[in-house]
C-alpha cells in the first residue's frame, strides 16, 4: 500500500514538474515556483515513504524530508539552500506587486533563473525518485 503510494505521489511530481515548467516558460514565475516546491515536496515524501515505511509527519519542513530520503549529498545541499515556505511565499508576493509589462528586463531575468535553478533541482529530484522507489 505504501509503495503504490510512493509511486502516485512520484507521478504527481511529474505532472506538477510538466505544468511549472509551461508556466515558466509563459513567463509565469510565481505559479511556476509553487509548483515546483509541490514537486519537490511529493517527490521527498514519496522517499521518505520509501525508506522509512510510513507516512510523513503532516507538517515536515523539506528539511527534514529531505533528511529522512537518503538524498545524494549535492541534491541534499542545494535543496537544503532554498529558503523555507513562509520565506519563499513572501518573496514571491513581492512579484505579485509587478505587473509583467512593468517588470524591469534585469528582474525578469533574476525570476527565470531562479525557476530554472528549481527546475533543474526537482528534474534531478525525479531522477532519483524514479530511480528509488
Amino acid at each position: 500500500m505504501e509503495m503504490r503510494k510512493g509511486v502516485d505521489l512520484v507521478r504527481n511530481a511529474m505532472r506538477d514538474f510538466e505544468l511549472a515548467r509551461k508556466y515558466r516558460d509563459a513567463k509565469e514565475y510565481l505559479t511556476a515556483s509553487i509548483l515546483y516546491r509541490k514537486a519537490t515536496e511529493k517527490v521527498l515524501k514519496a522517499l521518505f515513504l520509501q525508506y522509512r515505511r510510513k507516512s510523513p509527519p503532516a507538517n515536515a519542513s523539506l528539511e527534514y524530508l529531505a533528511e529522512q530520503a537518503k538524498l545524494p549529498e549535492n541534491i541534499y545541499d542545494e535543496l537544503v539552500s532554498i529558503p523555507d515556505e513562509t520565506t519563499e511565499l513572501q518573496q514571491d508576493e513581492q512579484l505579485l506587486e509587478y505587473d509583467d509589462y512593468e517588470m524591469t528586463h534585469r528582474e525578469q531575468a533574476s525570476e527565470y533563473r531562479d525557476t530554472l535553478s528549481k527546475h533543474e533541482l526537482v528534474r534531478r529530484l525525479l531522477d532519483y525518485a524514479k530511480a528509488n522507489v
